[in-house]
């Protein structure tokens, strides 16, 4: 396995094999760095959040790969309500890798997150809906999860507010990652969320029937859901 340098030959190494700007960051690379780097490169990085680069600049990469390998509760939830989309992202990729290794651990860290913002909510709901992390034995705990977030977007008063938009565009997927994972469960759920008179409820429903992950589960059960919603509209 190859070691990455030492030093400030890191961050430019980290910079040049970002692939930013562009469209799409360098997820290979990073997903390697958080398994072979040591704290001290990961904190190395980390002192670049502090600038505050902007998302299309090859240092956000390096600022991604300092949050995402920390392992640290505190770090990924400063980074989840960072105004930089590629750094809030970064803080789920660690706390993905972070549950891997101990999903128990993980769950105790969002227990310990007290007064979460929608922001946090965000980080909560797309790091728990990851194929890898859901276990049959935890669909129930992340859908009950996922079923106190539909209630904050059913209630949710300030809906063109960034932190609002941000978290609902994450429910118009998160769903759907639980409801193929756990179909019988799942669809419960969802069908339960089909009653509410909601606008709001309706889009995050309509977007998840777009991903192709539940059409792979039950085609003839999506097109039913489409045709229900597109009957309340």
């Amino acid at each position: 396995m190859p070691i990455f340098p030492q030093g400030a030959e890191l961050l430019q190494v980290l910079e040049k094999e970002s692939k930013l700007p562009g469209p799409a960051a360098n997820l290979s690379l990073l997903g390697q760095f958080v398994k072979e780097a040591t704290p001290e490169q990961a904190n190395l990085c980390l002192s670049v959040l502090d600038k505050k680069p902007d998302a299309s600049s090859p240092a956000t990469f390096v600022a991604m790969c300092g949050v995402a390998a920390s392992g640290n509760p505190e770090i990924f939830r400063k980074a989840a309500n960072s105004d930089n989309w590629r750094i809030r992202e970064s803080a789920v990729i660690g706390l993905q890798n972070f549950g891997l290794k101990n999903l128990d651990k993980l769950y105790s860290t969002f227990d310990s997150w007290e007064n979460t913002n929608l922001l946090e909510k965000r980080c909560i709901a797309a790091t728990l809906c990851e194929p890898a992390l859901i276990k049959p034995e935890e669909v129930e705990k992340i859908l009950s999860v996922l079923n106190e977030y539909m209630e904050i977007i059913e209630l949710e008063k300030n809906v063109k507010s960034e932190e609002y938009k941000v978290f609902k565009k994450a429910m118009g997927y998160c769903i759907s990652v639980a409801v193929a994972a756990e179909p019988e469960k799942g669809k419960e759920f969802f069908e339960n969320w089909m009653r509410s008179p909601s606008s709001e409820i309706r889009w995050v429903l309509s977007d998840n029937l777009k991903h192709n992950r539940l059409r792979k589960m039950d085609s003839e059960w999506v097109d039913t859901q489409i045709e229900i919603l597109s009957d309340v509209e």
